[in-house]
């Protein structure tokens, strides 16, 4: 059995948003549990989530493996909720009658771990320490629900799925909390890798063991789609397609630097190690030899929830499992787009490339 934790340090899990591909992540989890004959309960010491990292943080937090997780929620109740919503026309229809405010009931969010968080509230966590974000709209504040600490007094008595339903609150998409509370994920901790930290060291601390030198820090993604367009797309876009662009890019940057700075503010206190598969169309069929003929675009299922069909949960679990298999979970400080194998180069790990600046052609531009 693989041993991630040989020296028994304190162990951090933090998980991204990224709506119906939180599959993928759940799956990596559920393959980590068997390679290691452990769950995740068991392994993690503090989990932490934004949105639908949130249900897993909770999930994990309530003693529910991450194969449970998958099985009941990811593809079990999550889909029946939403199939069972206005589709299409009929969709868009609900949407302009409602006064253009959300798409979609936010009931079936909150309800995804109720047979498991049933009148528990956040008090009622013991191990692991669970952490998930929300923002209020009328402060425009980030609240970081924690159980544990000193924090841990204001959101003692909120009950664990309505806090997962406030993390999970996407504007546009589902109505706030309360007419305030909205997705974590807007603002800065899409991934809540730093804050997560920063909550364990600076503020739970010496207390839970979590000091320096004592703590290895895994942050999962949602899996890393491409964002590249053809020479001259932008003079081409239009509103809808700007909002898109600005959104998806906006998401994508705070996302990585909250990577970047994890590492860079506690690169000699905590082992960081970041997993998130590259889920471009060749990358999963050539790095990850997932067969993809009769299957959806991987790259073009997004985070929405429009994609909680079986054929994408299918393909999404096969990406998180079969990534999971190729990664180093034992690697001290592992980066996504660092191939440590001996063949250097291959992106055997999950060919995540490395972010950067695109080799762009100026030659002819009026511009320059």
């Amino acid at each position: 059995m693989l041993n991630i934790n040989p020296t028994n340090k304190k162990m951090i899990l933090s998980v991204d948003g990224g709506g119906v591909r939180g599959i993928v992540t759940i799956a990596m989890l559920a393959e980590l549990e068997r390679q290691t004959g452990k769950t995740c309960t068991e392994m993690f010491d503090m989990v932490a989530g934004t949105s639908t990292g949130a249900i897993i943080a909770a999930g994990i937090g309530l003693g529910i493996s991450a194969q449970e997780l998958l099985q009941e929620v990811y593809r079990t109740r999550l889909p029946q909720a939403f199939r069972s919503q206005p589709r299409g026309v009929l969709l868009y229809l609900k949407y302009l009658l409602g006064g253009l405010r959300n798409f979609y009931d936010l009931q079936p969010f909150i309800e995804a771990l109720a047979p498991f968080a049933q009148g528990k509230q956040i008090k009622d966590f013991s191990k692991p320490i669970v952490f998930m974000t929300t923002r209020d709209v009328r402060t425009a504040n980030t609240y970081y629900i924690v159980s544990k600490g000193p924090g841990a007094g204001r959101f003692a008595y909120w009950p664990i799925s309505g806090a997962v339903g406030a993390s999970g609150a996407a504007p546009v998409y589902f109505a706030p909390v309360l007419g305030n509370l909205i997705d974590g994920g807007v603002g800065l901790t899409g991934n809540p890798c730093l804050v997560a930290t920063v909550e364990a060291m600076e503020y739970i601390g010496a207390a839970e063991g979590f000091v320096d030198g004592n703590v290895i820090h895994y942050s999962l993604g949602t899996g890393y789609p491409p964002r590249t367009y053809v020479d001259g797309a932008g003079g081409r876009f239009w509103l809808l397609e700007w909002v898109r662009y600005i959104i998806n890019q906006t998401l994508d940057d705070t996302t990585l630097e909250q990577v970047f700075m994890t590492r860079k503010i506690y690169d000699k206190r905590v082992d960081f190690r970041r997993y998130n598969p590259y889920i471009q169309t060749e990358s999963v069929r050539d790095v990850l030899g997932i067969s993809l003929t009769g299957r959806p675009d991987p790259s073009s299922i997004g985070s929405g929830l429009e994609d909680f069909e079986q054929p994408q949960i299918e393909l999404l679990e096969e990406i998180g499992r079969i990534y999971a298999t190729k990664v180093d979970w034992t690697e001290s400080g592992y980066l996504p787009w660092l191939d440590s194998g001996p063949d250097k180069g291959d992106g055997r790990d999950g060919g995540h490339p490395l972010p950067g600046i695109a080799d762009t052609n100026w030659v002819g531009s009026a511009y320059i």
